[in-house]
């Protein structure tokens, strides 16, 4: 058998070399031609003078794995002035067994013409102590790297039937000295046999011994169903990401003894696969196969309902058919509806609930909308269900109530008719010519009942004057009277008196006696009209009360209250004598006469 290689590259040059035909020559070798069992060798065929894309087919030679994709290198010089193309193509080989080993020449298609391609040989000699020890050394560090992470995938028996879902657990171990970061791709599917439910979040256990080492473990819970008869293949692959110190100490060298956790490193991505298992998938018996089976497979028990159980005639009933238990609910049709003289049913609607992720187990509810064709004592007809248990692996039944149901005649609906209008006969009109005024007829006689309209009034235009004036005035008014420098008084105030609050709980005495100094001069400048009372002294703010015609007891009061604030801000030491809650009740009373007296 011969193994077919397409050969295409693309010239990387600025413009096209001109290279005569009768310059093409094919020269092939291999490098290095002495091998030992565990090296590998390079098959190289040069070709000089190419400018299109060489075709060919390598010949197969027993004890030889040669690449299937070759290496393309090509090169272009000018060699006395004449310009010289060179292409290289070059295939991995890897030795099967010692000897030697011959490729004999071949034909190879270049520029439309074919040119043969001279043989070539490599000598493999058996292995030396040092490849025997690199060998064994490389087969323990991959029994090694198998044990620190690995693949496992059970289920509960080892055939299914075709169609057959079932619930299967795919188990990622890592090592915990192995050091992962992350898990670069999730676990995929190898073999066309099965079909595989999508992977959700994983569920992670921790130090979970295996052969005297722990490991973390990502389970998965997925769902697997049968495609193909006959004896199937499955198996897995998944990515992981590992931190390694440089290329030496990667986990395709030795990653168990080197430590990289110490220091900075890089991350590697690292393959896990797993081993191949060998599952039957076998045809569903078609010995009892009921006429209305539909591909369920699984064990599973049906119920019915109807939301109403007397409507009239034309009225839609639902019928809910629920199947429930576990089994292939993903692949699950509609059951028929019987066929029926007394109702007609449209296509069913229908939800699962349960394991939405495997959606091997729950309810599988079909909602048919039922009509009633006649009038009277009817049934819903039972719904017939057959499935086929994969565990006693032969057909079953499962079938729904009928359900009882009155329809009523309804009310006949009458044509209506058209009435007959009688033609009624008008009075004639009667002239006011011969109408006139008695005496007993009290008032004046008017000529027309319309109402006057105002606007015709002299007397509405005055009083919408005179609001639009009153209004116009008091606006101005409210405008001149407000005082940008004493609303901002007002709200300074109103921020002081915040915080002479919190001073009070706080039990700050400082605090609290700077900021009832500030408050009783604002509060004074306010009802003396002073733009600027912070900067005034207490004998100065009692003057201005004293000129405003305040009380004497005011006036008293307030100088008292003024000097305990001057005396209780320089000398603190003597602060935790007074009460702070007497001396804010003397205030806030000394406060509100102020106020008043505004």
């Amino acid at each position: 058998m011969r193994r077919k290689v397409l050969f295409i590259f693309h010239i990387l040059l600025a413009g096209p070399l001109v290279v005569a035909q009768a310059n093409i020559r094919v020269e092939s070798v291999f490098e290095p031609s002495n091998i030992s069992l565990s090296n590998a060798a390079n098959y190289k065929i040069i070709i000089h003078g190419v400018q299109t894309n060489p075709l060919g087919s390598v010949p197969q030679v027993s004890g030889l794995n040669l690449s299937n994709s070759p290496r393309i290198f090509r090169s272009a010089s000018f060699i006395n002035g004449v310009p010289s193309i060179k292409t290289e193509l070059s295939f991995e080989v890897r030795p099967q067994r010692e000897g030697s080993f011959t490729v004999p020449s071949w034909k190879i298609t270049a520029e439309g013409k074919k040119y043969s391609v001279p043989a070539a040989t490599l000598q493999v000699l058996p292995p030396s102590q040092r490849d025997l020890a690199r060998q064994r050394e490389q087969q323990q560090q991959e029994q090694d790297l198998r044990e620190a992470a690995f693949l496992e995938f059970s289920i509960p028996r080892p055939f299914l039937f075709k169609g057959e879902s079932t619930s299967a657990k795919l188990s990622l171990f890592l090592w915990d000295k192995l050091p992962v970061t992350r898990i670069d791709q999730l676990p995929q599917k190898t073999g066309d046999g099965f079909s595989l439910s999508s992977l959700g979040q994983p569920e992670e256990q921790r130090n979970v011994v295996r052969g005297n080492k722990a490991y973390s473990v990502f389970n998965w819970k997925v769902g697997l169903t049968g495609a193909l008869s006959g004896q199937n293949e499955l198996s897995f692959t998944t990515a992981i990401r590992v931190r390694v110190k440089g290329s030496k100490n990667s986990p395709f060298g030795n990653p168990f003894f080197s430590d990289p956790f110490f220091g900075f490193g890089r991350e590697q991505s690292l393959e896990i696969k797993s081993s191949k298992y060998k599952l039957e998938v076998r045809d569903l018996p078609s010995a009892g196969r009921p006429p209305n089976f539909q591909g369920a497979i699984g064990s599973f028990q049906a119920s019915s309902s109807i939301d109403l159980d007397r409507v009239s005639l034309g009225d839609p009933v639902r019928l809910k058919f629920a199947i429930e238990g576990s089994g292939n609910f993903a692949a699950m049709p509609a059951p028929n509806f019987p066929d029926s003289e007394s109702f007609r049913a449209g296509p069913p609607a229908f939800s699962f609930t349960g394991d939405n992720l495997t959606k091997l187990q729950g309810t599988q509810t079909f909602e048919y909308v039922l009509t009633p064709l006649t009038a009277g004592l009817l049934e819903v007809p039972p719904i017939e269900f057959s499935y086929f248990d994969p565990i006693q692996e032969k057909y079953q039944f499962s079938s729904s109530m009928p359900h009882p149901l009155r329809v009523d005649p309804g009310e006949k609906w009458a044509q209506p008719q058209e009435p007959i209008v009688a033609q009624e006969s008008r009075p004639e009109r009667i002239s006011t010519k011969d109408l006139f005024q008695t005496e007993s007829e009290p008032g004046e006689w008017k000529a027309s009942l319309a109402v006057a309209r105002p606007f015709s009034s002299s007397a509405f235009w005055i009083l919408q004057v005179l609001g639009a004036t009153l209004s116009c005035g008091l606006l101005f008014w409210k405008m001149k009277k407000r005082d940008p420098k004493r609303d901002a008084l007002i709200k300074n105030e109103k921020l002081l008196e915040g915080k002479l609050n919190q001073s009070l709980k706080l039990m700050d005495a400082t605090s609290f006696y700077q900021t009832l100094r500030k408050i009783l001069s604002i509060r004074i400048g306010r009802v003396c009209n002073h733009d600027k009372p912070s900067a005034l002294s207490t004998s100065e703010l009692v003057a201005l009360l004293r000129k405003k015609n305040f009380s004497t007891d005011i006036s008293d009061q307030t100088e008292l209250l003024l000097q305990t604030c001057d005396n209780q801000e320089y000398a603190a030491e003597n602060a935790s004598k007074v009460s702070l809650q007497e001396q804010f009740s003397k205030a806030e009373k000394l406060l509100k006469q102020l106020g008043a007296k505004r």
